[in-house]
């Protein structure tokens, strides 16, 4: 007989643990939707954020004091780290790849894989960092069949979707929004009307590590704490983003929410099948999804004429 109760808590589950990817989901589609870069070092950006925001909230090293920052103070500074680190690497390193082949900004952001995952572990930590009080919230929204949705999932409920409205308001109302879509559309046409692409390169990498950032934390705050395991969410969430649509904004947060219920039913059907399954099944869905739909549910399709 099936549990419906214990199928219900596994779909809850999922819709608030893809939140999570789909807020790093969106921080990727950002990316890849001005600049048409595919950045495999995502995750370890989510990664970072989370090791930051605990670093700070608990003993900042300053001269011959530690400083605790109080927690509000440390999730701001972390973002706004994160969008500054955006900033410093389109200045410094991916403005020199435009026009570049694909694969080699590939490589790089591969190669910025491995260094943020080495500066963490060499200048934060190399082991789990437990989170303080103030960012392990105790509450839980109470839903049907006895099943409860643990704070940092409902958080992530609402700022994905929130996320997701701020940057449709902002691409579709704003003067920046709208350069922003000019460049994405037509980056020679944008340069040609006057428009900076440096500007808009810019503005694409500091949302999208900002946005990444708060993935990470979330991600950390629902387990309790910062672990290297954050950084290895990167295929799960590129799984998503080939789902919703490369360049779509709402896709990535519909595909995140997809390979999150997928994962769980994976973590579920262990117990009646094999283990593995809950990384096995999001895998499965991205190769069934690229033979199907390339382009995913609501990606532009480019159609090259010979």
């Amino acid at each position: 007989m099936v549990d419906v109760g214990a199928l219900f808590s596994v779909l809850v589950t999922g819709i608030g643990v893809g939140a999570l990817y789909s807020l790093i989901a969106i921080g990727f589609s950002l990316i890849y939707k001005i600049t048409g870069v595919l950045n495999f070092a995502q995750g370890q950006f989510a990664l970072l954020g989370a090791f930051l925001v605990v670093t700070l909230s608990t003993s900042l090293p300053l001269w011959m004091f530690d400083v605790q920052v109080p927690v509000v103070a440390a999730l701001i500074l972390t973002v706004l780290i994160g969008a500054a680190l955006g900033l410093l690497l389109e200045r410094f390193v991916f403005r020199y790849f435009i026009g570049e082949p694909v694969l080699s900004v590939i490589i790089v952001t591969l190669a910025f894989l491995s260094i943020i995952d080495g500066g963490v572990r060499f200048f934060i930590s190399s082991q789990y960092r437990a989170y303080p009080d103030a960012l392990q919230p105790d509450w839980s929204v109470s839903l049907p069949f006895d099943t409860a949705v643990q704070a940092p999932f409902v958080l992530g409920v609402v700022l994905a979707l929130l996320t997701v409205a701020g940057l449709m308001a902002f691409f579709r109302y704003t003067v920046m929004g709208s350069i922003l879509r000019a460049s994405a559309s037509d980056q020679q046409a944008a340069m040609v009307l006057g428009v900076s692409i440096e500007r808009t390169i810019v503005v694409a990498w500091a949302l999208s590590i900002a946005i990444t950032s708060i993935g990470g934390i979330l991600l950390a705050m629902s387990s309790g704490g910062a672990g290297f395991t954050i950084g290895d969410v990167t295929i799960l969430v590129f799984a998503a983003v080939v789902f919703g649509g490369l360049d779509s904004i709402p896709g990535a947060f519909i595909g995140g929410l997809v390979v999150g219920v997928l994962r769980q039913f994976g973590v579920y059907l262990e117990e009646f099948l094999m283990p593995g399954l809950d990384s096995v099944l999001p895998m499965v869905f991205l190769l069934v999804v690229i033979m199907v739909m390339p382009y995913g549910l609501f990606g532009t399709e480019r159609i090259e004429r010979l």
